[in-house]
């Protein structure tokens, strides 16, 4: 017998012999002065036996299968397709791949007493202030870069370009990148303003990209405008406030995600079989419909604070890379070793001299704009190279020599005098 039933026997012995009343028995019990009368009466018809539980060594009716703890071990173990899954990632794929269904905390059980899993190192805990979410969705994302080996030796690496909102932690936009550059942002938020709308805000971490790190101008101090990166002039344009983080920890929402992003999609990749990046990419959509309904949640005010885009919105001219360039007096300009002529209209005024800007966009098109007026262009076919003189050595190497040539010039010389 365990110490519990001991003491139980122990109680009801004394009860028997006239040491307790029923009250003080039932106390020390914890159970009614009923339950006392009834224990009190079979601990003198069976016994010790009495204080042992009916159901003791017996099976239990909701055990799991031995087969399924079998082959559930054979699949999570050190040569199984799912040997580094955590036990949550597990169930889901288990019930979704191999009908099987198992509850998480039981999976995590049978996993650490068959040695296929180890118990969590515990950290030193850091005491932080809780910044509650934003209560609609659209009022706040987190966006971010996560360079990894997602493809794990079978691909390049590459960086994941994502954005998650506040409020409900849904996953808006994922995009492979080899590098964390202006282009996956650029794709970033033309994609969540197309699909949903424009933020009121957006939390970002401090790299040149999203922020520039020049110092401000004579001209940009006498302007009273600091300096900014491309992104942060479009985010400025479109009324979108810019939040710079001053920590990781700041924009824990998104660093979280890509902590379960490197242990799940990484896996789920590998059971796909996906090797190239434009793979990948295609991949990701299906895999964010899952994992929003499966960790998304409702927010706290229904209403949603997205911006809706007005309908003539000109998405080359907002969500594209800029640069100004000066019209030469044949309406052309240079723009990276390409002439480009500008074709204005019968009734556009002459743009000579003038400042234009060209606007390129992620898929690599080139837009020319004269303010928020679109101009025509066209690239100007480069002259044909024109052939270099050749040298008299190359001339001497291309003829062949004629031996009695000079022999002949020499007879005629001769001849004269």
């Amino acid at each position: 017998m365990n110490p519990r039933q001991q003491r139980r026997v122990e109680i009801l012995t004394r009860l028997d012999a006239g040491a307790l009343d029923v009250s003080t028995a039932a106390e020390m019990l914890g159970v009614g002065a009923r339950q006392v009368r009834r224990l009190r009466e079979r601990f003198r018809q069976e016994g010790m036996a009495a204080v042992i539980h009916g159901n003791s060594g017996c099976q239990p009716a909701n055990r799991t299968d031995p087969a399924s703890v079998e082959r559930i071990v054979a699949l999570a173990g050190p040569q199984g397709k799912y040997h580094d899954l955590n036990a949550c990632h597990l169930q889901e794929l288990l019930e979704r791949d191999e009908q099987m269904r198992i509850g998480r905390s039981t999976l995590d059980r049978v996993l650490k007493r068959a040695g296929a899993r180890k118990p969590a190192k515990s950290s030193r805990p850091v005491h932080r202030r809780r910044r509650l979410r934003r209560p609609a969705e659209g009022m706040l994302l987190q966006i971010d870069g996560s360079p990894f080996d997602w493809l794990e030796d079978r691909g390049p690496k590459a960086v994941l370009i994502g954005a998650i909102d506040d409020a409900t932690g849904k996953v808006l936009f994922l995009h492979f990148r080899p590098t964390e550059d202006q282009i996956g942002y650029l794709l970033l938020l033309r994609n969540i303003a197309q699909g949903f709308g424009l933020p009121m805000s957006i939390y970002h971490d401090r790299h040149t990209i999203l922020r520039s790190p020049k110092q401000p101008t004579l001209e940009e101090q006498l302007a009273g405008q600091p300096p900014m990166s491309q992104i942060q002039r479009i985010l400025a344009e479109l009324g979108i406030e810019s939040i710079p983080a001053y920590s990781p920890q700041a924009k824990g929402r998104v660093e979280r995600l890509w902590g379960t992003l490197q242990d799940r999609l990484t896996k789920e990749l590998r059971l796909a079989g996906i090797t190239t990046l434009e793979d990948a990419n295609a991949f990701l959509p299906s895999f964010m419909e899952h994992f929003n309904a499966r960790f998304a949640q409702e927010p706290q005010d229904s209403h949603h604070a997205w911006v809706p885009l007005p309908a003539d919105l000109d998405i080359a001219y907002h969500f594209s890379v800029r640069e100004t360039r000066t019209v030469r007096a044949d309406h052309c300009i240079s723009f990276r070793g390409q002439l480009l002529q500008l074709l204005p209209g019968p009734r556009d005024p002459s743009l000579v001299g003038q400042k234009v800007s060209v606007h390129i966009v992620p898929e690599g098109e080139i837009y020319l704009y004269h303010g928020k007026r679109r101009i025509t262009c066209q690239p100007v076919a480069a002259p044909p190279a024109r052939p270099s003189q050749p040298s008299e050595e190359a001339l001497r190497l291309a003829k062949p020599a004629d031996p009695k040539g000079k022999a002949r010039q020499r007879a005629w010389l001769f001849g004269q005098r």
